[in-house]
């Protein structure tokens, strides 16, 4: 069986602000204090106050617009693989044996990078990084091991059916994750799907 691999991506926590956002932000915050101090104190700008607020407008247009076409910051690092096998799994230099694996938990795994996201007019980018991804690994000792991956449209665990179907087949994937996994919906072709798997465990 071939071994299938993933990037594993180490998010970096806290609050991150895009410069593109910091920009905007200065900008607005700019454009009020000139008009406090227009209104407030009187103060005469020559006419450049309405420069800079065509400068603004045309700015906050132009980065909204981009977020259609922009990609997700990807706030972290990428640290290693996160290798299938048929008899272990391994998380960059951490290998598992199958035996020492109580169960495979993907609680989020449907983030493919470039897929459209944040369907409101906001300034987040609109395409994804396809990091948001993530895993955990539960051993029979207890321990929780916890990682987000990288998924792409030829790299990611739809298709990586035969090796998904041997987990299950060991214990460590349940059935209804197995059949999101590999998008599996169709009532007709579950039934088909399930039949292919009990034929292969008489076989055996």
């Amino acid at each position: 069986m071939t071994p299938k691999s993933l990037e594993i991506f180490e998010k970096r926590k806290g609050i991150y602000i895009s410069p593109e956002n910091i920009i905007a932000i200065s900008w607005t915050i700019l454009i009020f204090l000139i008009h406090y101090l227009k209104h407030s104190f009187e103060f005469y700008f020559n006419g450049w106050d309405a420069v800079i607020l065509i400068f603004w407008l045309i700015y906050i247009i132009g980065l909204l617009i981009s977020t259609f076409f922009r990609y997700q910051r990807e706030i972290g690092k990428y640290n290693g693989k996160l290798i299938f096998q048929e008899n272990q799994i391994q998380l960059n230099d951490e290998v598992y044996k199958i035996s020492e694996i109580a169960k495979l938990d993907f609680v989020h795994a449907y983030d493919i990078r470039g897929m459209f996201v944040n369907h409101l007019i906001e300034f987040a980018p609109h395409l994804s990084n396809g990091l948001d991804n993530e895993l955990f690994l539960i051993l029979k000792n207890g321990e929780k091991i916890k990682c987000n991956f990288l998924q792409t449209e030829s790299e990611r665990l739809k298709h990586y059916k035969e090796m998904l179907t041997h987990y299950h087949r060991k214990g460590i994937i349940d059935w209804l994750q197995l059949l999101n996994l590999l998008e599996i919906q169709d009532y007709d072709k579950i039934q088909k799907f399930k039949k292919e798997i009990s034929n292969t465990n008489t076989a055996e």
